[in-house]
């Protein structure tokens, strides 16, 4: 039988030999010469598969014909040193230590590993905690064990944040529309002017500089430079100051209405009625109004500032320079000529609780927030009905044009009411460009064609009879020919380049269903919804108009 008494050592110690001499009573298998090595002292040896086959072949030689020659002893397992190499990721910003654990030889030490860091590229990025780490997990692996620690960590560059506005009021629309959800709808609307108004010397935005950023680095200790950040100033609307001690901070200087504009604030004057009816007539101002009640049908408000409005519009026309906010709704009807009666306009945004039968006007965002529903509604950025977290929204019905973003919970209706959505975002504004390069490209290869045709006769003319100087002139005319054909092929691939990025900011999300009859249209591309969906998301990849579930609300 075989046993421990057959294992021989070679006298370096390197190997684990297995005599072969008669002796056996029975065959020995592999896994017999496997499972006894598991047992000895040298169970970390590593086995040496083609000696431990061969070995077992002999004995079985011997154990079938005991008179057969003797055979020297045959290594079965060798004793190996824990091996180590460093590799660093092709994009340098981390590195690891490929270390196979030892075959019963001496297994990795702190020493060795910090020595082969010094004589490699890593210079940068190395935890000395992990190394310890590294170390002990090799001596505690099972013998050959392959382990992958990383050793070294790169540092990506922050880069800095460009200057940041930060408004230290709220707007009209946040005032008035927020307490609606927060109270219950118990605000006094006698107190509008109050509640949205600042007094002189109120703090109205402050301006955050951008910052210059962290610079990074590689493990091989490459610098990794930071942008800084874009600076850019805010701006003090009418009605505002920068304050002489903060340069940074944006002051009133007069009580009225804060309103937002594009690098600041301003503030309005302020008009504030109680009802805009047929008593009180058409308003015009310069300046922003508040209205605590209701506007009436056929009455009509012009202002240069801001609307907002503490009750409902029922019909009538208001044309805004800035937001128009109304805390109620807007109720309107078609006429005869499928126009509306309850006109919106805004050079800012429009934001209601909810619209109905009402054309809807923005030059910025629209936001209702229950149901916008049998509208015409154009905005200049996104429009979106719903409430703040996209869960409770209905959008049915009418003509509804946004330039980036339509979103709503639920887009259309169970009885398949026809709903027409549409996101253009100056994209047939772009292709004409595009068209207009083009054309321009093709009149420039035909001219190139001419001047080349005219070079040619010139040249196939006899040498007295040709005219330098007219030649020399057609040749110049080429190469300017020729450089405006470049330009235009630079000017083509970024028209081509812009187009490509504007239609990939094209969304249009039901972030709870999706029914029947919506009509959507997104640049040149259109798709009739025929069956209901749960949350889905419209946009546009590599110019196909794809339907996505969408995962971004629950």
């Amino acid at each position: 039988m075989l046993d421990k008494a057959w294992f021989q050592l070679s006298a370096d110690m390197t190997y684990v030999c297995l005599r072969i001499a008669p002796g056996l009573t029975s065959p020995v298998t592999e896994r017999d010469v496997l499972s006894l090595l598991r047992a000895s002292n040298c169970r970390r040896y590593q086995p040496l598969t083609e000696g431990i086959r061969q070995a077992v072949a002999l004995l079985g030689a011997l154990h079938d014909n005991p008179d057969a020659p003797s055979h020297a002893p045959v290594p079965i397992a060798q004793r190996q040193d824990a091996r180590l190499l460093l590799l660093v990721e092709k994009d340098q910003m981390s590195a690891k230590a490929q270390i196979t654990a030892d075959w019963g030889g001496k297994p990795l030490t702190l020493e060795q590993l910090q020595q082969a860091l010094a004589a490699s590229q890593i210079k940068r990025g190395v935890d000395p905690a992990r190394l310890v780490a590294a170390v002990q997990a090799a001596k505690e692996a099972d013998p050959g064990a392959q382990l992958n620690p990383v050793i070294a960590l790169g540092q990506a560059a922050e880069h800095g944040l460009d200057t940041r506005l930060e408004r230290l009021v709220e707007t009209a629309a946040e005032r008035i529309l927020k307490p609606q959800e927060r109270d219950h709808g118990k605000v006094d609307m006698r107190d509008l002017g109050t509640l949205l108004t600042v007094k002189g010397g109120s703090q109205l935005m402050r301006r955050h500089p951008a910052t210059r950023g962290i610079d990074g680095f590689t493990v091989t200790g490459q610098p990794l430079p930071a942008k800084a950040g874009k600076e850019s100033t805010m701006v003090a609307g009418e009605g505002t100051c920068l304050s002489p001690e903060d340069p940074d901070l944006l002051l009133a200087t007069r009580p009225g209405l804060p309103c937002q504009e594009r690098a600041g604030m301003r503030v309005d004057e302020v008009l504030s009625v109680k009802q805009v009816d047929i008593r009180h007539g058409h308003v015009i101002f310069e300046g922003s109004l508040l209205v605590t009640g209701d506007v009436m049908p056929g009455m009509r408000i012009k202002t240069s500032g801001d609307v907002v409005i503490g009750g409902f519009v029922e019909g009538g026309h208001i044309e805004s320079g800035g937001t128009i906010t109304v805390r109620g709704g807007v109720i309107g009807r078609k006429q005869e000529n499928d126009e509306y009666l309850c006109h919106l306009y805004a050079g800012g945004e429009i934001h209601a609780s909810y619209a109905q039968y009402a054309r809807l006007e923005a030059d910025g965002d629209i936001h209702i927030q229950s149901q916008l529903s049998h509208s015409y509604c154009r905005s200049g950025q996104d429009l979106k009905v719903g409430d703040s977290a996209m869960r409770k929204g209905h959008l049915i019905g009418g003509i509804n044009i946004a330039n980036r973003l339509i979103m709503a919970p639920v887009l259309g209706a169970s009885a398949a009411n026809r709903t027409r959505l549409q996101i253009l975002g100056g994209y047939f504004s772009h292709k004409e460009q595009e068209q207009a390069l083009r054309q321009r490209k093709q009149a420039c290869r035909e001219q190139l064609d001419k001047l080349q045709d005219l070079i040619l006769r010139l040249l196939q003319l006899p040498r007295e009879k040709r005219n330098p100087e007219t030649l020399q002139k057609i040749k110049e005319l080429r190469t300017r020919q020729l450089d405006e054909s470049q330009s235009l092929d630079e000017q083509l691939a970024a028209a081509q380049l812009e187009l490509q990025a504007l239609m990939a900011k094209m969304d249009i999300i039901a972030t709870q269903r999706l029914f029947p009859g919506v009509e959507v249209e997104m640049a040149h591309h259109h798709n009739r919804v025929d069956i209901e969906h749960g949350p889905i998301h419209f946009a546009i990849r590599d110019d196909q108009l794809q339907l996505n579930p969408y995962q971004g609300h629950r």
